[in-house]
């Protein structure tokens, strides 16, 4: 679900996205109760709902008013350091989409994706200020298209073995389509400006995902 949105904001929107983005992940919980390979799938919702949360409440309490006070000036002090916590929780959604790919796809712990997030923060962090505004938007943009590439690849190998999809594949593949058509939006006409064409985009995943994960439930019920 994270995604570095602009503070404008379209009414009723943002308590629509975060419903449907709470009622995916409680229902993400409820199908990992009878099929624990869909517990990946929960934990990344649950992750981005939180991370989208504690993000929002850094920009609009701490990186705004700072922003608003230094102008261009970078960030010092403690606020540098909540710039730099928003900044690895958004990557942090970014590299859980390729981690699920490689786990729920090739079967395998994603310890090189969580190795490549690891990094990828550390660069961010020693490369402030250079890593900031235009910059740091196309850090994000070659991050995203290095966890597609990963993600996408897992997708097709598991694709072409013709192994029967369940909930699990297909909330995976929802996700990764959700991502993919990011480029399309978000990312091509700039990811801090067009948050809300973000927004519907995620709408859309949540939309979709829920009635996936609800069917699975009903078939366990007697």
């Amino acid at each position: 679900m994270a995604h570095h949105d602009a503070p404008r904001t379209v009414g009723g929107v943002i308590p629509t996205l975060y419903g449907l983005a709470v009622l995916s992940a409680v229902l993400a919980w409820l199908v990992a109760r009878h099929r624990p390979e869909h517990r990946p799938i929960a934990w990344l919702l649950g992750y981005g709902l939180a991370s989208d949360v504690v993000r929002r409440v850094i920009r609009l309490n701490v990186l705004q008013p700072a922003r608003a006070e230094l102008g261009g000036a970078p960030f010092t002090g403690w606020v540098r350091v909540a710039g730099h916590v928003e900044s690895a929780l958004f990557v942090g959604w970014i590299a859980g989409v390729a981690a699920l790919a490689v786990w729920i796809f090739g079967r395998r712990r994603p310890w090189g994706v969580l190795a490549a997030y690891v990094v990828a923060v550390a660069v961010l962090v020693a490369g402030y200020p250079t890593f900031r505004g235009e910059l740091l938007g196309k850090a994000y943009l070659a991050l995203q298209l290095s966890a597609l590439c990963v993600s996408i690849g897992f997708l097709l190998r598991w694709f072409a073995s013709r192994e029967r999809a369940t909930v699990h594949h297909v909330a995976t593949g929802l996700i990764i389509i959700t991502e993919l058509s990011m480029l399309a939006g978000p990312y091509r006409f700039g990811v801090f400006t067009t948050w809300e064409l973000a927004q519907s985009m995620l709408i859309a995943l949540y939309v979709t995902i829920i009635p996936v994960q609800g069917v699975a439930i009903w078939r366990r019920t007697p």
